[in-house]
């Protein structure tokens, strides 16, 4: 079998693993495996619940720049978790914050434009269209922000894990999340005005879906 550049980048290589990004999802599961071995038994869920995440971010066969997203997101946030980095960087948890939202907002976008809850971004736009994109983006962001702060209060409160650390913290993290998701939108708009859509990946063809004109 040939593989040519583009076979190579894009994928299509086989069923099992179809690309890069699916190298990229198996060394969450050998980290997994790695830290098994070590014994570090929290290190071993984090990395296997962000795996599980991934092989549902391949079946849902987001666009490769989303699929990734997915990828760079539980890097920060569950490989951060098991390397103890929250802790060891002063800053980590705010980039985490910035990070996260910019990216998972548009995922989430992404996933509802492909029930038809929100429009596909494909579809003719015009200004007013965007300017509702970029709010609905920005909102979803900024509600999976709210979400984990709610998560954090709760966990502190029922299993006194210390997530949360005070008032001051939790404002900073909610901004963070607000200019992630601010970010967020910006980016959906430009994934529209390019025409691109929710798919943009054909399995077994090494293509992308038709954009608009």
């Amino acid at each position: 079998m040939t593989i040519d550049t583009r076979k190579l980048v894009m994928g299509d290589w086989s069923r099992i693993v179809r690309d890069p990004l699916d190298v990229l999802r198996l060394v969450f599961a050998a980290g997994a495996v790695g830290f098994a071995a070590a014994g570090d038994v929290a290190a071993t869920f984090n990395l296997l619940l962000a795996f599980a995440v991934l092989v549902a971010a391949r079946i849902a066969n987001l666009p490769r720049l989303y699929d990734l997203a997915v990828i760079v997101a539980l890097v920060f946030t569950q490989g951060g978790e098991a390397l103890n980095l929250y802790d060891a960087i002063a800053w980590y948890d705010r980039v985490v914050h910035f990070v996260v939202p910019l990216l998972v907002s548009q995922i989430i976008y992404l996933c509802l434009a492909r029930i038809e809850v929100m429009p596909d971004p494909s579809q003719e736009t015009l200004p007013r269209h965007e300017a509702g994109m970029f709010v609905a983006v920005f909102a979803l962001g900024l509600a999976a922000g709210a979400l984990w702060e709610i998560f954090e209060w709760s966990s502190d409160g029922l299993f006194g894990s210390a997530l949360s650390e005070g008032n001051t913290d939790t404002v900073g993290d909610l901004i963070a999340d607000a200019c992630g998701s601010l970010a967020g939108g910006a980016l959906m708009v430009l994934w529209a005005k390019r025409g691109w859509g929710s798919v943009r990946r054909i399995p077994g063809e090494n293509r992308r879906e038709d954009t608009r004109a």
